[in-house]
Formats: C-alpha cells, structure tokens, sequence
C-alpha cells in the first residue's frame, strides 16, 4: 500500500522545511566567517588586525583558536558606543583587551587569563566604546601603549 496524498505532502513540506533551514545556517555561518583584514596603528606600531565587524564574529571573537601572532589582533567595531563587557569565553591564551572611544584608548583590561565555556571574569569598558582591540596578553605593557593614545586605521 502506498502513501496517501495527505502523508505525501506532509512529508514533502517537512522536507522542503529541512531544507529551507539548513540553507539559512549554511548561508549564516558562511557570511559570519568572512574575514576581513586591515592595518591598524597605535603611536609608531602597526598591527595586523582580523575585524569582527557582524554578531556572530563578535561572539566568536577569537574563542577557541591556539594562538594570535605576535603583532595580529582582532577588532570589533560596533555601529554605535556604548558601554562594552568582554569575556574570555572558550579562549586557549591570554590577551590584553583595548578599549577605544573615537579613535583614543579608553581602558585596557591586560593579562587576563583564558576561561572555560562558563567565564566567571566579565571585562568592562567603563565608558563608550565605539571599537575593541584583543591582542596578546603583554603587548600593551611591553610597546608602551596607554590610555589616549589614538588608534588610526588604514
């Protein structure tokens, strides 16, 4: 005995709801891994920096990689500024998290330690912040790079 054709559309509509989804996240996932790459510079250091620019590369930020080179960050520009909270979710090594504000330092949170996917630790800009910066924990300390100091990019 067959199907009927009441049981043939279900199937087919559940199907092509499957489908439908499946192509969404796909279409998700792949325009949230998009990278983009530009130069940033701080006083005379020119950074290499990978933009977190929509929400799912912001929520990603650098979570789960093994390492950052040496004069690589990662910048997450917003579309407004506001007050900021960072976390080292998922993170495999420490950072320095760099706050801006219109193109100047605001605060930098440094050497803070990497957590689980249940991060205790939340990271506050204490003012707007239009813009972050993650870099390796140390490399604000160790380049001299402090509160208003401008950030430029290319």
């Amino acid at each position: 005995m067959g199907l009927t054709k009441k049981n043939k559309i279900i199937i087919f509509g559940g199907a092509a709801i499957v489908l439908f989804l499946l192509l969404f996240f796909l279409t998700v996932i792949l325009t949230g891994s998009k990278t983009t790459m530009t130069l940033v510079k701080i006083g005379d250091r020119k950074i290499r920096v990978e933009i977190a620019a929509s929400p799912l590369a912001q929520y990603r930020g650098l979570s789960g990689r093994p390492y950052l080179c040496a004069d690589c960050g990662m910048l997450f520009d917003f579309n407004d500024s506001q007050e900021r909270e960072f976390v080292m979710r998922d993170m495999k090594f420490p950072l320095d998290i760099i706050f801006i504000n219109r193109g100047r330092i605001i605060k930098i949170a440094d050497n803070l330690p990497p957590e689980g996917n249940k991060p205790v630790n939340v990271y506050r800009s204490d003012g707007p912040a239009d813009q972050v910066l993650e870099m390796n924990a140390g490399y604000c300390s160790a380049r001299g790079l402090e509160v208003g100091a401008a950030l430029l990019t290319d």
